[in-house]
């Protein structure tokens, strides 16, 4: 399941650039974007964010360059709610961390930062992301059918990254705890192979016992980093946003 732009994300900043966090005196505020043009600008940081995350758990630093360099180029405080400052700093920096490393636990975790600081900007601006519920992939046996369902687990667990929430993080580490890639309905996997497996499943078991969003975080950035390394096993690119890199 890709990750996608939701057009209930892009009212959400609307709403969020409205009425979100205290204002500075008017004589000593300049004169804000339209919200439509802020909302848009915004969802085109959530497209990249999220293209960087995709490129870093198919171990495809290179693609990951790109909007990395854009999210350092285009983060503006024009339009945004006062106190939104040290968020487009920590975004700059984390997206000048994945442009600049060759290391794909170095980009996993700046990855995870910036997905995090999403929502540590979103909980201070007092607003909530409206998006519609993921649910669960059809089930399909063998590798195919449990690498979908690691995605959705792994999409979840961003999505709380984003939009804090103790119930959803909980339901997306039992996802990832679930099903073990091992047993008679799968292939013989290679043992570096099982071996990253092992490592994944022990990652749910402590995200399950993650309360804060600093574990969460570091959790997530050590979770999307063993899926590239394990992606670059195979020799060739896997994993999500794969087909956008075909043409």
């Amino acid at each position: 399941m890709s990750r996608v732009v939701l057009p209930v994300y892009i009212a959400f900043l609307t709403l969020t650039i409205a009425c979100g966090g205290a204002q500075a005196p008017k004589e000593q505020t300049p004169a804000a974007a339209p919200a439509s043009t802020v909302a848009s600008h915004m969802t085109d940081h959530f497209t990249r964010v999220h293209d960087i995350e995709q490129a870093v758990i198919r171990g495809d630093l290179e693609a990951a360059v790109e909007p990395a360099n854009w999210l350092q180029s285009h983060m503006t405080l024009e339009g945004l709610p006062a106190g939104s400052e040290p968020f487009i700093s920590e975004m700059r920096n984390a997206a000048s961390a994945v442009a600049s490393t060759d290391a794909v636990g170095n980009a996993a975790v700046a990855t995870a930062t910036m997905l995090a600081t999403c929502g540590k900007c979103h909980t201070a601006a007092g607003a909530t992301p409206k998006m519609p519920e993921m649910p669960p992939p059809a089930a399909v046996e063998g590798t195919a059918g449990h690498m979908r369902e690691h995605q959705y687990a792994v999409d979840l667990m961003a999505e709380v990254l984003e939009r804090p929430s103790d119930d959803l993080w909980k339901q997306g580490a039992q996802a990832l705890a679930a099903a073990p890639l091992a047993g008679a309905d799968l292939p013989e996997v290679p043992k570096d192979v099982a071996e990253m497996e092992t490592r994944v499943h022990e990652l749910a078991d402590r995200a399950l016992n993650a309360s804060d969003t600093g574990a969460r975080t570091a959790i997530f950035g050590e979770v999307i980093g063993d899926c590239a390394s394990c992606h670059g096993l195979h020799g060739k690119v896997w994993g999500p946003g794969v087909g956008k890199q075909a043409g």
